[in-house]
């Protein structure tokens, strides 16, 4: 028997619990009845710790960071919730930047397209991203590039052009796609 847990970050916003508990029902229909839990770092309940401590022995449990990069939550917050934990679990690596979903976001739109990341201030994470949002445009041949809603830039305001469609990489509803709706309105 297995578990699977999709661990999110959480937010003070109750729409983005309500979001990652939607995802994992679907996840469970996907998986055909499979049991999946959902866990979260901060603001929500339960933690990882509580579905992990909850989880019938002999079941093998398998975490997925439902995360978008492998910024600062993915390199610390992560691991230290499960070097906590009194078993053993199977890691995923994150979400990160998945090409064929890029991919899919941009083909139905006509450019200039700015991709939205949340915003971190690890560099190498920051170079990620913009490559990803390029290496897709280069694909589909749909003019876009990355901004980030938060942290150092390209900022979403700084890079907003007239007639540009703005697309979210964010995974829940809450405080950041409310920022990155409010920045963008003026300009669509």
């Amino acid at each position: 028997m297995s578990l699977a847990v999709l661990l999110a970050h959480g937010s003070p916003d109750p729409r983005s619990a309500l979001a990652v508990r939607a995802a994992a029902a679907a996840v469970e229909v996907l998986l055909g009845g499979a049991r999946v839990e959902v866990a979260f770092l901060d603001h929500d309940r339960p933690t990882l710790a509580d579905v992990v401590g909850d989880a019938p022995e002999g079941h093998e449990v398998t975490v997925l960071p439902l995360l978008l990069s492998r910024a600062f939550h993915a390199r610390v917050d992560v691991p230290a919730a499960v070097a906590g934990l009194a078993r053993p679990v199977r890691l995923l690596e994150p979400l990160g930047h998945p090409a064929p979903l890029l991919d899919a976001l941009l083909r139905p739109l006509a450019g200039p397209v700015i991709v939205v990341a949340a915003g971190t201030k690890v560099d190498d994470e920051r170079a990620a991203f913009q490559a990803a949002v390029a290496d897709a445009s280069d694909r589909t041949g749909i003019a876009a590039h990355a901004a980030f809603a938060t942290g150092p830039g390209p900022a979403l305001a700084e890079s907003l052009t007239p007639g540009a469609q703005v697309v979210p990489w964010l995974l829940a509803p809450g405080r950041l796609l409310d920022l990155v709706h409010t920045t963008a309105a003026p300009h669509q």
